[in-house]
């Protein structure tokens, strides 16, 4: 790739691993695929229900509706035994505005995943799309935020899509969650371990960070995101190059249509003044 070091974007990559926490979307996707009984504990403690188990249906899931849209890479996609889909993300951008976009589109696509050609709808099970953020997304004291369709008519009724949206924020202040969830969502801020879950989760994190494979799927993870983004500025330059290039074109057309103008204007009066 053109327009970087490689050298040197290798060590900044390098780095940016070894600094890396549970906070890093790819060391909280790799901890929770290594880790399944990790990741069923935390859904529930979210639902505050037992769960019959989970599985992933494909690992480092990437989803697409069609060949020209936006695809998904979802940090963590697991189903219960019951079919339910649970999306994990560890969610990092502090717009709340693009959280709620972002939350719309998966909800699109894991249902275009999900429905089969042919099947009819009611064969769409449960959703829940569960974003962790460090950061306080409607600048509230709440943990958690749980979003259904609700009629805004007749507040006691929902449309019964079975479609949840769930935001927990580590920088919540009410007494409104589990103290497990709480002690959770402690670690994701701090570190610091609380209760024999957190320690857990925390050794989990150590083992990926000194695993070997998963230090070079980082990179490999980093390397495709810079490669992305320079194929996105060069795109971006030459879609520039080409409206200026058009822009140019048309004032040279303007120019020599008043030119043209012009001289018309001048020719007709050397003729009036004969």
């Amino acid at each position: 790739m053109e327009g970087y070091d490689k050298t040197e974007y290798e060590a900044i990559a390098r780095k940016k691993w070894e600094e890396s926490t549970i906070q890093n979307n790819f060391v909280f996707s790799k901890t929770m695929e290594m880790n399944p009984k990790l990741c069923q504990t935390l859904i529930e403690y979210i639902l505050q229900t037992k769960i019959e188990g989970i599985t992933y249906p494909e690992r480092e899931k990437t989803l697409e509706n069609r060949i020209d849209s936006k695809g998904v890479r979802l940090d963590v996609y697991v189903k219960d035994n019951n079919e339910t889909v649970f999306d994990l993300e560890m969610q990092i951008s502090s717009d709340s505005d693009n959280l709620a976009k972002r939350m719309r589109y998966y909800q699109g696509v894991i249902d275009g995943d999900n429905l089969k050609r042919g099947a009819h709808y009611s064969s769409l099970k449960p959703t829940y799309i569960i974003f962790i953020c460090p950061f306080a997304p409607f600048k509230l004291r709440k943990h958690i935020y749980t979003f259904q369709e609700r009629c805004k008519e007749e507040t006691s009724l929902l449309l019964g899509s079975e479609t949840n949206k769930i935001i927990l924020s580590t920088k919540g202040a009410d007494n409104d969650i589990s103290s497990e969830l709480k002690n959770f969502l402690s670690y994701v801020e701090t570190g610091v371990t609380a209760d024999e879950y957190t320690r857990e989760m925390n050794n989990a994190v150590r083992v990926i960070k000194n695993n070997e494979k998963a230090r070079l799927d980082f990179m490999g993870y980093e390397m495709d995101l810079l490669e992305r983004e320079i194929r996105g500025e060069k795109r971006g330059r030459e879609q520039l190059r080409k409206e200026m290039s058009s822009i140019i074109s048309k004032k040279d057309m303007e120019i020599a249509e008043l030119k043209k103008q012009i001289a018309m204007m001048s020719e007709s009066a050397k003729t009036s003044n004969i």
